[in-house]
């Protein structure tokens, strides 16, 4: 099924490839996404490019298709809707390259001949221009109802962060004080005079950078609502890693801008800010946990700690009643599942979690903050669990050991894995990561993936700033 529908796909958008420009694509590149069922592709012939979408959406398509009609009449930076399928299911759009906002803010080294603070204003007067300008146009055109961000959609969001993130995340809270929180916030953030083009997801991942132009994406999910969503979206978002003094920087940018535009109390904004910018990283939380905890997405829960400190340190700043409920759980879950929680008493950095498993019984888990490491197979080596003498023993007990210790392939095995293993402890202790997953894996898991696990942590426990932790999966508790 899986198979047929990617082939479906690609001759769908081979198909608009070719009315459009007239030749075949010879390059058919899907282009990596995160946390959208849309599927992009880069479509190719030479010089002549397209970025191909299918999305099952048509609703939302056919909005995305009305408001580039709407940004694009106001001369806002937008990708060209080049060809739309029949269906509305697929559709070409102007290629704007593969470098994003947020590549240049990360890796600025890469990107040396750009200047990232100037692309930041840039950013963040464009977002004033969306949100006023295009809510005019949409206003005007009447070709597009969006729908309104109003209490409903508020505590749909703060919902999310309950059941997707809190509750999976284990940490037990009082339903009443939570709720009573979040009903704050509701009263609190829509008490705004201005409702305007809410872009939804205005983050710098979705602002693309093409001849030293940026251009912006993925706003079909855009509402009417309160303006300083969006730019507390863009200010924290979590990898983006932005220093107070930036942010400070760019929220006074933002009010000049929209105060040019609008008549807007600017102080009583400010004012709101930090409560608005709490309630996005709950919303994005519970994103994350979504994508992580469900889906398996590792690289959503790598940026759970970021969000964390962030909701913390605004709530901080700007102390309030209905906000340190909420701060005191997630500081509970800092204490209990940030890096910090897992250094020893004498200042180990890297924790290092040693597995055996039966490959009957699946995959170990992966660690919910990092998800990176290595299994190995231990299936190609002597197995003692075929000999009588030894199928009520495990890897632990003296007459295995000896046996494997014997086994040429063991010894092989087991020096391999170690020197590659040591050389990820000693990269990632440079680089400061705190967790690494090592699982050796064999029929039974009670004989030679026990031996293993068993023999590299004895390998690597006195290495310095190091913590071994060892767990054989299919032994009883």
């Amino acid at each position: 099924m899986m198979m047929h529908a990617l082939e479906e796909q690609h001759a769908e958008l081979a198909k608009l490839f070719r009315n459009t420009f007239s030749v075949e694509p010879l390059c058919f590149e899907p282009i990596p996404v995160s946390g959208s069922l849309r599927k992009y592709y880069r479509l190719q012939n030479g010089n002549t490019s397209a970025v191909g979408t299918f999305s099952p959406d048509v609703d939302e398509n056919r909005t995305f298709f009305k408001l580039t009609d709407c940004f694009t009449r106001q001369s806002l930076n937008v990708p060209q809707v080049l060809a739309i399928s029949p269906c509305m299911r697929y559709y070409l759009q102007s290629d704007l390259g593969s470098t994003s906002l947020f590549d240049i803010i990360t890796s600025p080294g890469k990107f040396p001949q750009h200047n990232l603070n100037n692309f930041l204003s840039i950013a963040v007067t464009s977002l004033v221009d969306f949100q006023v300008k295009g809510f005019n146009e949409i206003s005007s055109s009447g070709q597009l109802q969006l729908p309104l961000f109003d209490r409903t959609s508020m505590m749909w969001d703060m919902y999310y962060f309950k059941y997707c993130f809190l509750k999976p995340s284990g940490i037990s809270f009082n339903e009443q004080l939570l709720e009573s929180d979040f009903e704050w916030f509701a009263k609190e953030l829509l008490e705004q005079k201005h409702f305007l083009f809410q872009y939804r997801d205005f983050q710098s991942r979705n602002i693309m950078v093409h001849n030293n132009q940026l251009y912006f994406i993925d706003y079909q999910g855009g509402r009417i609502g309160p303006p300083l969503y969006d730019i507390a979206s863009f200010l924290y978002q979590a990898r983006a890693k932005l220093d107070n003094d930036k942010r400070f920087e760019l929220l006074s940018l933002y009010l000049d801008r929209l105060n040019c535009l609008l008549s807007i109390d600017k102080e009583e904004l400010k004012a709101k800010f930090p409560a608005m910018a709490m309630f996005r990283i709950m919303q994005t939380l519970g994103a994350y946990g979504f994508r992580g905890f469900f889906e398996k997405k590792t690289h959503f829960i790598q940026s759970i700690p970021l969000a964390v400190d962030n909701f913390i340190n605004l709530s901080r700043s700007a102390p309030g009643p209905h906000t340190a409920y909420i701060t005191d759980l997630l500081e509970q879950y800092r204490v209990l599942f940030q890096p910090s929680s897992c250094l020893s008493p004498s200042g180990q950095e890297l924790t290092v979690y040693i597995t055996s498993f039966s490959f009957k019984n699946g995959y170990p888990e992966e660690h919910p903050e990092h998800g990176g490491g290595f299994v190995f197979d231990c299936r190609c080596l002597p197995n003692p669990g075929r000999m009588d003498r030894f199928k009520n023993l495990t890897g632990l007990d003296f007459e295995v050991i000896q046996f494997l210790d014997e086994s040429d392939e063991a010894q092989r095995f087991i020096a391999n894995a170690t020197a590659l293993v040591k050389d990820a402890v000693e990269n990632y202790c440079q680089r400061r990561f705190s967790y690494l997953s090592v699982a050796f894996g064999c029929t039974g898991g009670q004989h030679r993936s026990v031996y293993c696990a068993s023999k590299l942590a004895l390998a690597i426990e006195n290495t310095k700033n190091v913590r071994v932790v060892v767990q054989h999966r299919e032994f009883p508790a």
